[in-house]
């Protein structure tokens, strides 16, 4: 499901990105590709430490020059040093205190790590030094809507709006909010409004994929399948469309897409493979295909007890009473409270 690093992921018209997302270019020099992304961000990595060292030496002599700070907190910020990051952020907006830039940046570090009242704190302070700044009222709105205080929201998010209406995120957030008083009618509009406004916005396609399958509605797949224009391997949009077939009573079509995502992704979903065996387990009654499906999801993860309970059912479909026990006990070793489970342990004692 969607959560808050959506929310906030296009705040700075584009670039407002909670999550970090790194974009790897692997290079044709008779290498695997695993080798060429490893060698890669090594590189980038030692690249970034020869930066800072050259930004300690020049902010030892130049302890007053914020835009030192600044610089060194993005190169922490590249290999990972957060901590750092913020720490030389901070200095360069005690340096700077007129720097709306620095409140931004340092907002957006305090808001990942969940800080909302640091975050609010740097906010309200740049928005009185500028109080037209939209980027700054963006975010104001952004946090509150995090927060749940829609009222409050929806008051920053109207003054960005009324200096720049043609700034998407602020339609996606307004849709966040419709969203999550349950108005999907318009949440819709308002996502819709944030696509026409910025035809690349993926978080917008997603949700509103994301809505219309909840109606039923195949225009669903339209949506994913901008998503997936934008980013094309996203395994959220795939996975959608694969799940949108499978509520739709489209199990060959399901079946297929989420194969084709075993087939393009290294990793290994085990919420893919519980699918495709309760795909054979209930469109089509093929228990010993269902069986090999969940074990392969068992096997990546242990501890999965709607995989053991599934188990249990096809044993039991299969006349197999000593497995199906053994399975619905299973279930309810990892989850005591799974109905499920007891009621089939419950049908075994009765036959």
């Amino acid at each position: 499901m969607i959560g808050f690093f959506k929310i906030v992921k296009q705040i700075s018209y584009k670039n407002y990105i909670l999550g970090f997302i790194v974009l790897v270019l692997s290079i044709a020099c008779n290498q695997t590709p695993e080798n060429s992304i490893n060698n890669n961000v090594t590189n980038h990595h030692f690249n970034d430490t020869l930066i800072i060292d050259s930004l300690t030496a020049l902010i030892t002599n130049n302890p007053q020059k914020s835009s030192l700070y600044a610089e060194r907190s993005l190169a922490y910020e590249r290999i990972g040093k957060l901590t750092k990051s913020i720490s030389d952020l901070s200095s360069a907006n005690e340096l700077d205190t007129l720097n709306i830039d620095y409140y931004v940046k340092l907002s957006d570090k305090y808001l990942q790590f969940g800080r909302s009242e640091k975050t609010r704190e740097l906010l309200l302070k740049a928005n009185r030094i500028d109080a037209s700044n939209v980027e700054v009222l963006y975010r104001l709105g952004n946090l509150y809507f995090y927060v749940k205080d829609y009222k409050q929201a929806v008051l920053y998010l109207k003054q960005a709006k009324s200096i720049d209406p043609f700034l998407a995120p602020l339609y996606f957030t307004y849709g966040m909010i419709y969203k999550e008083k349950g108005d999907t009618i318009n949440a819709i509009e308002q996502f819709q409004i944030a696509v026409e406004r910025e035809p690349d916005y993926y978080d917008a396609y997603v949700m509103l994929g994301s809505l219309r399958a909840g109606q039923g509605d195949s225009i669903a797949l339209a949506y994913y399948r901008n998503a997936l224009r934008i980013i094309p391997d996203s395994y959220e949009a795939n996975y959608a469309i694969a799940m949108f077939y499978q509520l739709n009573n489209k199990p060959e079509q399901a079946i297929k897409a989420y194969k084709q995502i075993l087939d393009v992704s290294r990793k290994k979903y085990p919420n893919i493979f519980f699918n495709l065996a309760y795909i054979e387990m209930i469109f089509y009654g093929e228990y010993n295909s269902a069986l090999a499906y969940f074990d392969s999801a068992i096997q990546i993860q242990e501890n999965y007890p709607a995989a053991f309970c599934n188990i249990g059912y096809c044993y039991e479909q299969l006349n197999d009473k000593t497995n199906a026990v053994y399975n619905y006990k299973k279930a309810l070793q990892l989850e005591p409270n799974f109905n499920i489970a007891v009621l089939g342990l419950e049908r075994l004692k009765n036959n």
